[in-house]
């Protein structure tokens, strides 16, 4: 099935770290692989069959060079920004594309978002929408805590925790830097440790709940976004979910035209009720795929690729999604400290360990982390999956005491990880 495209030109916008799985997947199924942005360093141009230095923003650019190459088709991934760049790209060549103008924005875009969810009935995070005009007013009648926001960033940059009235225009002035249009959100400040992600595939329409998790978290400044330290699957919520909200769920991918392709909604659940506070329509960054596709025996992001390049999915591979799993799943984080990266100890001797899918490393020696409650923080997901949760468990505590990043002066870079106690 992987080799139907063999031969086939498909071009990547934006080369990131993540985006690499893009590649080595469509290399398995036999696609010759072309990447463009304007870093010249760009992690995925490294195994890429061809690279080129064309900014992935100039869609004039990119429609010639795919016509000058005879590209096939275009794919993007993991980057918010660069998706209503593929859309016009796609638009103007005829190729196949998963979203529109405006759904695309919609994702984006956590104001029309959240409007969006509302109106086709999605319970969202309570927000209040702020700009430079009037965030001081607002700020004399909400309620503390709350979580200042972008509306047009992601990876948590520009994300603030307030706790009370005192800090909250300090808070707002930074978060107003993280956006361009100016406007930010003020959302209650929900459990961190009540978190969760759903993912679903649509296939003309049909949306299909392929996995849901439970996410872990370790707090290391109380007014910045937490530092991630996994997900569990399937998800302790997901049969109240697939109850209360798929409905909703369906009516709102409806209600918007999404008609194919891969999303990933985040929210928080309190007891038997679930709040929705992000959405992404296009690979998320902890390689979820690859844990669905150890249980549900298909590949999620071959798929999209052979979409960009057919214009459809196999719905015989998507159709085995099953959310439920035979097992436990694990995508175990693993977070880094601001500083330079001297040495890393342990990765290949943990990517041998019984139960792990895959190790995908996103830092290396050399590189240097200043950014504090964001996802350039990760400097590794680990795939793990167990029959039962005392094999899911084992693993984890292996792989936790194999690795290791130091820095220049040889101190421990990685935050402390998860006690596998937590996972129940």
């Amino acid at each position: 099935m992987t080799k139907q495209l063999e031969g086939k030109k498909l071009l990547l916008l934006g080369g990131v770290q993540p985006a690499c799985q893009i590649v080595e997947e469509a290399h398995k199924m036999g696609v010759t692989v072309y990447v463009t942005d304007y870093l010249a360093n760009s992690p995925a141009k490294a195994i890429a069959d061809k690279s080129f230095m064309v900014n992935a923003m100039d869609v004039d650019a990119v429609v010639d060079l795919c016509k000058a190459e005879g590209i096939d088709g275009l794919i993007t991934g993991y980057v918010d920004s660069l998706l209503p760049y593929a859309e016009m790209i796609c638009n103007k060549l005829g190729f196949p594309f998963w979203g529109n103008a405006l759904n695309i924005e919609m994702c984006i875009n956590k104001e029309t978002f959240k409007e969006a969810c509302e109106k086709s009935g999605l319970p969202v995070v309570p927000w209040r929408k702020i700009n430079r005009d009037n965030y001081l007013c607002v700020g004399e009648k909400i309620e503390f805590p709350v979580v200042i926001k972008p509306v047009d960033n992601s990876g948590s940059r520009g994300v603030f925790k307030c706790y009370d009235k005192e800090s909250y225009a300090e808070f707002c002035l930074k978060a107003f830097e993280f956006s361009k249009c100016g406007v930010l959100l003020v959302e209650r400040l929900m459990n961190v440790h009540n978190e969760f992600s759903a993912y679903y595939m649509i296939n003309h329409g049909k949306a299909i709940l392929t996995g849901m998790g439970d996410r872990f978290v370790n707090i290391i400044d109380e007014s910045i976004a937490p530092v991630g330290q996994g997900m569990q699957f399937p998800s302790k919520k997901l049969t109240l979910w697939c109850e209360k909200v798929d409905n909703a769920v369906q009516r709102f991918f409806s209600d918007n035209l999404m008609n194919e392709g891969f999303i990933f909604i985040q929210g928080f659940h309190e007891e038997e009720n679930f709040y929705i506070h992000e959405i992404g329509y296009r690979l998320n960054g902890g390689f979820s795929y690859k844990i669905i596709e150890h249980f549900s025996e298909y590949n999620q992001v071959q798929e999209l690729i052979r979409f960009s390049l057919t214009g459809s999915v196999d719905a015989n591979e998507v159709n085995k999604s099953n959310p439920a799993f035979d097992g436990y799943g694990f995508i175990l984080t693993f977070a880094l400290q601001p500083g330079e990266i001297k040495e890393i100890c342990g990765v290949d001797d943990a990517a041998k360990v019984k139960g792990v899918i895959d190790f995908c490393q996103l830092h290396n020696v050399g590189d240097r982390l200043v950014a504090k409650g964001t996802t350039a923080q990760v400097f590794a997901y680990v795939l793990c999956a167990g029959k039962t949760l005392e094999d899911l468990k084992l693993t984890i505590k292996t792989v936790k005491d194999l690795v290791s990043v130091k820095d220049i002066e040889g101190n421990e870079l990685l935050y402390t990880s998860i006690d596998i106690e937590r996972i129940k």
